[in-house]
């Protein structure tokens, strides 16, 4: 088993996520409040406020906010959050906007 200590973050979130300011805040409080210690968001040419959201959570240091445009960018980001931040948390959860980890 590796040792819990060697991670910034003990379960991290990744999810890329195109105009959808209006859900996030709800998707982050969820998680957090089910375990979720941080979150890598990879921003997808969106053109809403969703800056204005994920202020708080960035200032926080919740939030890793990561812009990524391009088409059909979902597999790549998934692989620049293993690439970049695989070393920082002991577990990666790669989970949609539209998704909700319901732990029992």
């Amino acid at each position: 088993m590796v040792e819990k200590n060697l991670f910034l973050y003990d379960l991290a979130a990744v999810a890329i996520f195109k105009d959808e300011a209006k859900y996030l805040g709800e998707w982050i409080d969820y998680h957090f409040l089910a375990g979720v210690n941080h979150f890598y968001l990879y921003n997808n040419d969106s053109s809403d406020d969703y800056q204005k959201v994920l202020a708080p959570y960035v200032e926080k240091n919740l939030v890793t906010l990561i812009n990524f445009p391009g088409k059909v960018m979902q597999l790549p980001a998934y692989l620049d959050a293993l690439t970049n931040y695989r070393f920082e948390c002991r577990y990666m959860a790669f989970i949609d906007l539209d998704e909700f980890i319901f732990p029992k």
